[in-house]
């Protein structure tokens, strides 16, 4: 029999990325502290799978698809009401804009305390940017305001987000499944070569990502890396321009796009080296995970990055900078992976902090509610 949950989690999910994974682990390590958690998944309507529900299942997490027709769906409002009511002195915890709209809508006039983690604030067409509006707006009626990286507190502040109401807490990682010696995926099978040095990153395959100058950094790099290799793990709209785009710099044959990869702590340790060319970040689990691994990494000073990294020896570059990025990467190539980059993951960005840190902010809103702390 599951506990009774002390708090509800409210996400709507388009796939499995950051978020959700941020969430898959979040929830066990609550409960190894002893908050039980229920899962609520908002249906996206584009989707026939709801993959985060079916993960979160499959982990033996208590979680539930809720139906949702739309970005605004009433019935969903009145599903959520009736799970509130169900368990009045849970926490609400939303993920999302559109979940956090109807959680509000949801709570009406009880006390119930909504906390929100806002995993990254991007928005650059006219509709993102309007829930991006909508969603600012909420937050300043909520009773806390937690975000994965420190650059974003002055938005918020300038949004009207209370300084008091916001808290830094930093995604988190299970180290125990991303180590150096869990054994890498056969090159053979992904027809690389077994003296190759193997570049690679974790991505989707969008703008954010920057992957295209990845490719123009990678090609960069060949010339003076004749054995150089690309390898990168992940879905999205901008594959078919990869493949143009690497055949069009003569790299083709040293780029191997893989998709998903099922076995992300072998793909990690696979690596030479790690990078991450994204233009704007929150804290991306993919950095901490090969981190872990003891890759070497090179990554653009973007979101929290430059904090995690701080004081490593790391390659740092700003964001966009395609010719800056392949000399991090050459020079990356040279140096050894120090078993810091693994100690600071285990030390500071561990599920186990992550859900300390939460505890925390769930207190404080309990507190201020008028009930027990959990």
């Amino acid at each position: 029999m599951r506990a009774e949950p002390q708090v509800l989690h409210v996400r709507s999910s388009a796939g499995l990325y950051g978020a959700e994974y941020v969430i898959l682990g979040l929830i066990p390590a609550l409960a190894e502290i002893g908050i039980a958690s229920r899962l609520l998944c908002l249906d996206n309507q584009h989707l026939h799978e709801q993959e985060l529900c079916a993960k979160a299942q499959a982990s033996g997490l208590d979680a539930e698809r809720v139906p949702c027709r739309g970005r605004f769906d009433i019935s969903t409002v009145q599903s959520l009401r009736r799970a509130i009511a169900a368990q009045p002195d849970a926490v609400l915890h939303v993920h999302d804009y559109k979940s956090a709209l109807h959680a509000w809508l949801a709570r009406g006039n009880r006390r119930t305390p909504i906390v929100i983690t806002s995993h990254g604030q991007f928005s650059f067409t006219p509709a993102l940017q309007l829930y991006h509006r909508i969603e600012l707006q909420l937050m300043r009626r909520f009773d806390r305001v937690c975000t994965v990286s420190a650059d974003m507190q002055p938005m918020l502040e300038r949004a009207g987000v209370p300084r008091a109401n916001i808290r830094l807490i930093e995604n988190g990682i299970d180290a125990a499944r991303f180590t150096p010696s869990v054994p890498p995926l056969a090159r053979a099978d992904l027809g690389v070569a077994a003296d190759a040095i193997v570049f690679g990153a974790a991505m989707r395959l969008t703008e954010q990502k920057n992957p295209l100058g990845l490719l123009a950094a990678f090609a960069r790099v060949v010339p003076q890396l004749p054995r150089a290799v690309l390898v990168i793990a992940g879905t999205g709209p901008l594959r078919e321009a990869m493949l143009a785009r690497a055949g069009a710099l003569g790299v083709a044959s040293r780029v191997h796009l893989l998709g998903s990869v099922g076995e992300m702590p072998r793909y990690y340790t696979l690596l030479d080296v790690f990078v991450l060319p994204s233009l704007y970040e929150g804290l991306p689990l993919a950095l901490l995970e090969a981190m872990a691994a003891e890759c070497r990494i090179v990554a653009t000073r973007v979101g929290q990055v430059g904090q995690v990294l701080d004081g490593l020896d790391a390659g740092l570059v700003a964001p966009g900078d395609d010719a800056a990025l392949a000399r991090a990467m050459l020079a990356a190539a040279e140096r050894r992976a120090p078993a810091l980059l693994r100690r600071r993951v285990v030390e500071r960005y561990s599920t186990a902090r992550m859900a300390e840190r939460y505890a925390q902010v769930y207190a404080e809103v309990r507190n201020r509610h008028g009930r027990l702390a959990a």
